[in-house]
């Protein structure tokens, strides 16, 4: 047992090193994000299910500048329960573009910026199983998950689906569910997620990025987090 938790201390140093050093660091107030949400055909990972949507809003230097939405055809019957909870019909993606084109788009508008997601591995790995299929690119891996850090910022709530959080900060979801919408308040929820790291001294992506992978709060940041709940701020 002892080895497993030299060996776990041991990757993590590695990984903080990895970042501390990483030559891509900017400030998080600098820099371009783009906060990306998928619709699928359903709640399994790639090969299994595909994207039917994709909405997503860039936020540069703190301000939301633009927005991205397309259906796209998943070439398979969208499941009744995904349409009940999406509003997508098959009809709706029948003369949608194929999944390569709708990417291709995508790339183009977060073009050298930061993705960001509530969930990002899940979103994450459709885009890349998808861009692998159609066409032979792999995107670079440079993210930030809203979900992950929100729940260590957060520490003292009990669940943190989105619709939580949001409320949480008394941010309305529009749309519900749909690509845009949930991608749009992601977006205003993210942009309190930055001011929030920027008062506990997190100032560059990669202190954010060993924030959000760190296993536990460091105390101070956790005494610090509680000093600002308490005064309201959070």
């Amino acid at each position: 047992m002892k080895k497993i938790f030299e060996f776990l201390e041991d990757l993590l140093k590695n990984i903080h090193f990895k970042i501390k050093n990483s030559k891509d660091d900017f400030l998080l107030w600098e820099g371009s994000f783009t906060i990306v949400d998928l619709e699928t055909t359903g709640f399994n990972l790639p090969p299994v299910e595909r994207i039917i949507e994709i909405g997503a809003v860039r936020v540069e230097n703190l301000t939301i500048v633009k927005e991205f939405s397309t259906l796209v055809n998943p070439h398979k019957p969208i499941p009744p329960i995904v349409s009940d909870i999406t509003g997508i019909k098959n009809y709706d993606v029948k003369n949608a573009p194929n999944v390569g084109p709708a990417l291709k788009d995508f790339y183009r508008f977060s073009q050298d910026s930061v993705m960001v997601a509530y969930n990002v591995a899940f979103d994450f790995e459709f885009i890349r199983h998808a861009s692998i299929l159609s066409m032979g690119y792999s995107p670079k891996e440079r993210t930030l998950c809203a979900f992950e850090l929100i729940k260590k910022i957060l520490f003292f709530l009990d669940k943190y689906d989105l619709e939580v959080v949001c409320d949480y900060f008394d941010i309305k979801i529009n749309n519900r569910h749909r690509a845009l919408g949930d991608a749009r308040a992601t977006a205003l929820l993210f942009l309190k997620i930055l001011d929030i790291l920027r008062k506990i001294g997190i100032n560059s992506f990669n202190e954010a990025k060993f924030f959000e992978l760190a296993n536990t709060i460091p105390k101070q940041t956790k005494e610090l987090l509680e000093h600002y709940r308490r005064l309201g701020v959070i």
